[in-house]
């Protein structure tokens, strides 16, 4: 009998981690609403709203709320073009880059759960990793955005195992945000020398650039790929997403480590990485 109760008792503890995601409203503000649908070029995919925030100083004029969106650089790479073109002060070609306008999606819904339409703001490409696959977008848009993902502790990033409960969140083949569940089921999987980490929760393609999540709605990376089966068969439940160590990594390189440390100001981070760009090109 003894035995018999440790056994009920050790199942009804998995279950309870295993089957352990949000419900109701808690669930629609961790991992729906800060989603969102992006397009450039005539591409759509995904983006989370990782930051909206009115940043000015005790005694300054505010100048309204920054906003940004992280997604994949493959979802808005072809708003990116670079040619070569005469420069005439240097006498020789050179690559010039032209960034076009990415457009942001916010979904309006009601009865909690009902998309009834969305606010399309206009946005900038601010940062990009071709090779890391990243993008951070800011909007053309001074308002709050009410909706923004939960973020980890920059010394807290590597905070989810195998077997852990995730959240994945996106516009599947350009749907209003779909949410599925899984479990972690591979850290460190190797692409292209990349590390990603892999979940069970079915993504397809439009999920690029959304959001994977924990159980409680932490943020834990961007959907990026998933497996394939010869050419043309996805394995929809082994998707791939950058984990958020990687994301830090590249944003505090940037200089855009504000967007995950509070403690930083933007204004302050994003002059020092002005000067600093000035400085290379004078040493040019």
């Amino acid at each position: 009998m003894k035995k018999l109760i440790i056994v009920i008792c050790v199942l009804l503890i998995g279950v309870s981690v295993s089957f352990a995601a949000l419900t109701g409203l808690d669930a629609h503000e961790k991992y729906v609403y800060p989603v969102v649908r992006v397009s450039a070029g005539g591409g759509t995919g995904s983006g989370t709203v990782v930051y909206s925030r009115d940043t000015t100083k005790e005694g300054e004029t505010s100048k309204g709320y920054s906003t940004y969106i992280l997604t994949n650089y493959h979802v808005i790479a072809a708003a990116i073009k670079i040619t070569e073109e005469w420069d005439s002060k240097l006498q020789k070609n050179r690559d010039i880059e032209r960034r076009s306008t990415c457009y942001v999606e916010i979904f309006k819904y009601k009865d909690l759960s009902t998309p009834v339409g969305t606010m399309k703001i206009e946005a900038d490409i601010v940062l990009y990793s071709k090779t890391g696959d990243m993008a951070l977008l800011k909007l053309r848009f001074d308002e709050q955005v009410k909706y923004v993902a939960t973020l980890p502790d920059k010394d807290n990033t590597k905070f989810y195992r195998i077997m852990d409960e995730s959240v994945a969140s996106g516009c599947s083949l350009g749907h209003p945000t779909l949410v599925s569940v899984g479990v972690i089921t591979r850290l460190n999987y190797q692409v292209r020398s990349m590390p990603f980490d892999m979940s069970s929760a079915q993504i397809i393609f439009g999920n690029s650039g959304g959001a994977m999540f924990s159980a409680d709605g932490m943020f834990m990376g961007i959907p990026s790929m998933v497996a394939m089966a010869g050419w043309s068969s996805a394995v929809t439940h082994m998707g791939l997403f950058i984990p958020v160590h990687r994301i830090y990594d590249w944003l505090g390189d940037e200089y855009y480590d504000f967007i995950y440390d509070e403690s930083v100001r933007d204004v302050e981070r994003l002059a020092e990485r002005k000067a600093d760009i000035d400085n290379a090109k004078k040493a040019d």
